[in-house]
């Protein structure tokens, strides 16, 4: 028989198997789930890392799925370790190229010199790789876990449903809206450190449900939706009033239009619906050569 017919994709969440493939991320979210404390030294820094991560994902295109995984690997490696500041840079960067050598295609990973700028010249790739090795021996060399991106690529395919369109000409308008508005909740989520402590699933589909409120479909939160993520709008409360309060917080301080994000939208208020891994300090000679010693 032919398969010619079959369609062929890299979308995992436009296969036949997208179903089982998402059971097992909700999963392997909670089965790899760390405990999040809040107790990096260095955690007034968090901006500027993501900052960081986010300018290089632009120059290097990679995708949004790369950017919050490399994220996730520094927040939590972060939480457990006391860093110096040329370490921590070094570090937000090798979390970068491990999630780009797991999401990206090998030309996209970014080399070394391109953060030259910013760490002291006197790193070597060798040093850079046992900065690496230190990040996979810590995480057990289990870093290919799930992040909210990945999940909002599998939700956005449910994201409308028939009685959202009544006229066929804001059909688009709507629809260029909505993926503008996901954008900007989705890297907004970011920027929260509460949100850490919540399942990667969970926070997408609040993103989801947040966005369908702010734009005005009735109901906000479908039965399609329900099924597919596997979560009631009522569960979804306290994600969705932390992910509002972060989008008013961050639209008021920071500009939304840098790396690859697009152009923040309007926000409306948020919605109102019903009434460990023991921190160690590092000690690794020689990482990086200048007065500040690497760890």
């Amino acid at each position: 028989m032919a398969l010619n017919h079959q369609r062929r994709t890299d979308k995992w969440w436009e296969t036949e198997y997208s179903d089982n493939i998402h059971s097992y991320l909700q999963y392997h979210e909670v089965k790899w789930r760390m405990v999040y404390g809040a107790r990096s030294p260095q955690i007034h820094l968090r901006p500027v890392l993501i900052k960081t991560i986010r300018s290089i994902a632009k120059t290097c295109e990679m995708s949004n799925v790369c950017v919050h995984l490399a994220v996730t690997l520094m927040d939590f490696f972060m939480d457990n370790h006391d860093l110096k500041f040329d370490t921590i840079m070094l570090v937000s960067f090798a979390c970068l190229t491990l999630a780009a050598k797991i999401e990206e295609h090998c030309l996209k990973i970014p080399k070394l010199n391109t953060m030259q700028n910013v760490i002291s010249k006197d790193v070597t790739n060798s040093h850079f790789r046992k900065v690496e090795m230190k990040i996979l021996m810590f995480f057990e060399f289990n870093v290919a876990v799930p992040t909210v991106a990945h999940f909002i690529e599998f939700y956005k395919d449910h994201f409308f449903c028939d009685s959202d369109f009544y006229h066929n000409e804001f059909a688009n308008i709507l629809k260029d809206k909505f993926n503008r508005m996901i954008l900007s909740y989705q890297d907004a989520s970011l920027e929260s450190i509460k949100l850490i402590s919540y399942n990667p699933s969970m926070v997408a589909a609040s993103i989801i449900l947040t966005t369908r409120h702010t734009l005005g479909l009735v109901p906000c939160w479908t039965p399609q939706l329900r099924k597919v993520t596997g979560y009631l709008k009522k569960d979804l409360v306290q994600c969705c009033s932390l992910l509002g309060r972060n989008v008013m917080q961050h639209r008021k301080f920071v500009p939304m239009d840098e790396g690859y994000l697009s152009s923040s939208p309007g926000f409306q208020s948020p919605i109102i619906m019903a009434s460990k891994k023991k921190r160690s300090h590092i000690d690794v000679p020689n990482i990086i050569l200048s007065k500040r010693t690497a760890f």
